[in-house]
């Protein structure tokens, strides 16, 4: 009735008034409000149906409770044989747990008062814990026999990703018309209450082949925190293959056991790993691994060899012990000495505990920076975590603690990255500065020779007028360099103060045979744009000595100008001298062209600055022809996007 009241309604709303068939326009607003509304009551519809059946589910998997007594045998020797042939005190203390890894405990179930229920069906189910070792005694055609069910024997499959498949008998199968009899081994303390109920086989499968709800919440939470895991495994082991630190190896492989002991019973491969020895030891071990690796990640992550010498050594001793841990709990789990084996695990959380408690405190009163607040607060939401579960015996308190732990570690790490990346950055600017004032230690010598040849020039001449104007004018330069000899930049302002003062040198050096032009933009604020000191000298120099002073005839022409562009500033020298490819350059020995040593110089402090991803300064050199096709002169353009 539901399905065709939605389907009456479907056809309202969509279909032709005409012909009854889907119509093909498009869908108006009053029939997008009850498109909305059939969805809506579909979902709730869907939802209230899924409850309904989850409810049947529950029902149909109601158990009858089996009367039980328990008899705890020390003796390895003590058969079925000896269980019924001799008068044996079975205990009915519900109180009684399966603690003891050395004992044999076994199970006599009384169904004196089932046998007329056990007649309605021909096949039943016991189902029970998830033993270790479990077999179940029964007689059939008048011989005893015996099935085996727990954990590392299991004589079928299991379909389930959350129940056990339990058992199965039948009525005839009671000894003596009323017993069964349950030999259990455990290779670890059980917790939980004993408790043996029994299903027809029929109902069984809405154990094995139906989930409910709450069956699913496991699921999807396990799942949940499975792939969870395995992103931040994978993204911290590909960070750790490009960068090689080893703090976010560790911190892969703590990830990665995290979700191997978590997650180990709602997957098929799991659980047909871990039912033998070797895969259950994997799993027992992985307590272990899990520990050691996370102190491992705390040790790098904090750096504490450097910053927590203390801390540093008491981890090293940590680390000796879990290793050792590791060795005996091996040796004496494949050995059979499962009390030893879990004597170690005990004794090795409490160590744990106790070592948590220590770093913790520690780290709190004389913490170096933040790093140690993401290992605090991580490392007490995970003991939390461990210690509910502990106690309770439900792992999931275990998972949100992890779940919660390991999103702190990864904000740290993330902090950690952020942090040495800023310190990446202010050593390159420190070397950065460095190496600006090295380069410029080495172009100021340059400057000065050329300086000094010039007035031996004058001296030479007999022109001393000129070589004492040349000395004073030399001098004042002089002072302004090294009154700014400890700054590395200038603003533009001061350098074409500097490069006047430059010019009016050469000017007098070779008896005002040039003349030079200095064009400023309007929009350009001078006072505000800062640069290296005498960036732009050597390309003058170049221009007066190579382009315009090997000019035989004609005017003589140097123009500086200085713009300012959207996204960067723009600073020209253009001479009209011979050009790089002139004939001073083909009298020289006929050698290619090679750059001069400040234009070297200056090429080297751009790229210095170059600190962003984006553009770059450049430098470049154009070559100028006339209409013959002969060398005009040369054009520098110096771009600078990151002065």
């Amino acid at each position: 009735m539901v399905v065709g009241a939605i389907i009456s309604l479907l056809k309202k709303t969509y279909c032709s008034p005409c012909t009854g068939k889907l119509a093909s326009h498009p869908i108006r607003k009053g029939k997008t409000t009850r498109f909305i509304f059939i969805v809506v009551y579909c979902l709730v519809f869907s939802m209230g149906t899924m409850t309904l059946f989850a409810q049947t589910v529950e029902m149909d998997r109601k158990t009858k409770k089996i009367p039980f007594s328990i008899l705890k045998a020390n003796d390895p020797d003590l058969g079925i044989d000896g269980i019924l042939n001799k008068d044996h005190e079975f205990s009915t203390d519900g109180s009684l747990r399966f603690k003891d890894v050395n004992a044999i405990y076994w199970i006599k179930l009384d169904f004196i008062n089932e046998l007329d229920t056990l007649e309605t069906q021909e096949s039943w189910r016991l189902r029970t814990l998830n033993f270790s070792k479990a077999t179940l005694y029964y007689k059939k055609n008048g011989q005893l026999e015996r099935i085996t069910f727990g954990h590392f024997d299991k004589q079928e499959k299991n379909n389930s990703l959350v129940h056990l498949q339990g058992v199965g008998f039948k009525k005839e199968y009671l000894i003596d018309q009323r017993y069964l009899y349950v030999e259990i081994k455990v290779v670890e303390p059980y917790s939980n209450a004993p408790r043996f109920e029994y299903i027809s086989e029929n109902a069984n499968r809405f154990y094995t082949d139906y989930y409910t709800n709450s069956d699913l919440g496991k699921v999807i939470m396990d799942h949940i925190y499975l792939g969870a895991c395995l992103i931040f495994f994978f993204t911290f082991f590909i960070i750790f293959c490009y960068i090689r630190k080893v703090e976010f190896l560790f911190y892969a492989l703590y990830v990665f056991f995290s979700a191997f002991f978590l997650v180990r019973f709602f997957f098929p491969l799991y659980q047909t790993y871990i039912s033998t020895y070797f895969g259950y030891w994997s799993v027992v071990v992985s307590q272990v691994l899990i520990n050691f690796f996370y102190v491992l990640f705390a040790m790098y992550y904090l750096n504490t060899k450097k910053t927590y010498p203390k801390l540093h050594m008491a981890i090293l001793a940590i680390v000796s012990v879990l290793a050792i841990v590791v060795l005996l709990l091996s040796y004496s789990f494949f050995m059979g000495d499962f009390s030893t084996s879990n004597w170690t695990l005990n004794v090795q959380r409490l160590l744990m505990t106790l070592f948590g408690i220590f770093s913790m405190t520690y780290l709190l009163f004389n913490r170096k920076d933040r790093l140690a607040i993401f290992i605090v607060v991580g490392s007490l939401i995970y003991m939390v975590g461990a210690l509910l579960y502990m106690f309770t015996i439900h792992k999931y308190y275990m998972v949100i603690g992890s779940t919660l732990e390991i999103i702190i570690f990864s904000l740290g790490l993330a902090y950690k990255i952020k942090q040495e990346y800023e310190a990446k950055l202010v050593l390159q600017k420190e070397v950065s500065m460095k190496e600006v004032k090295t380069l410029r230690a080495q172009m100021n010598p340059h400057f000065i020779f050329n300086s000094l040849n010039s007035v031996q020039h004058l001296v030479l001449k007999d022109d001393k007028l000129s070589a004492l104007k040349y000395l004073s004018k030399f001098g004042k330069i002089v002072r302004n360099v090294l009154e700014s000899s400890h700054e590395a930049i200038v603003t533009l302002t001061e350098e074409i103060e500097m490069l006047r003062s430059y010019l009016e040198l050469e000017s007098l050096r070779f008896d005002h045979d040039f003349e030079y032009t200095i064009e400023i933009d309007k929009e350009l604020d001078t006072d505000h744009v800062e640069i290296p000191l005498m960036l732009i000298q050597p390309f003058v120099e170049n221009a007066i000595v190579h382009g315009l002073m090997g000019k035989k005839e004609g005017e003589k022409k140097l123009f500086l100008r200085f713009r300012k562009k959207p996204d960067s500033y723009v600073f020209e020298i253009e001479d009209n001298g011979v050009g790089r490819h002139g004939t001073m350059a083909q009298n020289e020995a006929k050698k290619p062209f090679k750059k001069s040593r400040g234009m070297e110089i200056t090429e080297k402090r751009l790229n210095i600055l170059d600190t962003s991803l984006g553009k770059k300064n450049t430098i470049e050199i154009i070559d100028k022809y006339d209409s013959k096709g002969n060398p005009s002169g040369t054009k520098i353009i110096i771009r600078l996007f990151n002065p």
